[in-house]
């Protein structure tokens, strides 16, 4: 791992899986061993920088360490690399599967451990938020790495959603052949402490929407597919922890939900 850059933007890169990322970071004054981690997630832009400026302030006055890492589409291209968790070789969990150690999920638990490392934390656990594309990734990063120290989840404004249905095939749904989720595992997963965050503006059908028929099944809109996937959790399991939290007045804008979750997480 690199050494820390000193300056307003700080970044550390951490090597991977083979693959060196690159992560933006918000520091505050008041870092020391006990502060806690929160890991934010960008979307289909890439834009790991710009996000990471929209949590400082709040970094700042709440003694949080703000973790941003960038998948850029060299290093991880298309939506199977970033928000499919690099699971799979091809689209949509065709080809072969992939070994763990590979996975962008993976990649963020090292992520994770480097930089309690370098900054000498205490606190084994981190919260977790993305936006659109970052809360694809954030709600199947609870599938597939449970494992994984996460306090909270929040996936905001996420465009689909891999179903906790064993009878719908991936990525819509769990059923694969390479794939050996068990009723228990979807109780497990329903089981866990995920918000589903959505903008009560969030309705256009825009040109980054995924509209296949897998896709639609789900809903019109993102706003209407985070209500299907809370009702195919409570579907899945008595024991459904999911939360869904809206967000009045916000549409598809990171900058616009981001107080309610960094609301949750003070």
């Amino acid at each position: 791992m690199s050494a820390l850059s000193t300056g307003t933007r700080p970044s550390l890169t951490v090597p991977t899986g083979g693959v060196d990322l690159r992560v933006h970071l918000a520091v505050p004054a008041t870092l020391g061993p006990g502060t806690r981690v929160v890991v934010v997630m960008h979307g289909t832009e890439r834009n790991a920088r710009e996000y990471c400026d929209a949590w400082t302030g709040w970094a700042e006055t709440h003694d949080r360490l703000v973790v941003c890492p960038e998948f850029d589409r060299e290093s991880w291209p298309g939506a199977r690399s970033y928000v499919l968790g690099n699971v799979f070789t091809a689209k949509d969990g065709a080809g072969e599967l992939r070994a763990e150690q590979d996975w962008s999920f993976t990649a963020v638990v090292a992520m994770h451990c480097a930089v309690r490392a370098a900054f000498g934390l205490t606190d084994r656990r981190f919260d977790l938020w993305g936006h659109s594309a970052g809360a694809q990734f954030v709600h199947r990063f609870t599938l597939f790495r449970p494992e994984a120290p996460v306090r909270l989840a929040i996936a905001a404004n996420s465009g689909w959603y891999t179903l906790p249905d064993l009878a719908t095939a991936f990525p819509y749904g769990l059923r694969h052949p390479l794939l050996s989720f068990t009723p228990a595992d979807v109780a497990r997963w329903a089981g866990g402490d995920l918000v589903l965050m959505r903008g009560e503006r969030d309705v256009l059908r825009d040109e980054h929407l995924r509209t296949a028929p897998g896709a639609d099944a789900q809903g019109p809109s993102r706003y209407h597919r985070a209500a299907r996937m809370l009702r195919a959790g409570h579907a899945a399991s008595r024991a459904c922890r999911w939360r869904l939290v809206d967000v009045p007045g916000a549409g598809h804008d990171h900058l616009a939900m981001a107080p309610a979750a960094q609301q949750l997480l003070s």
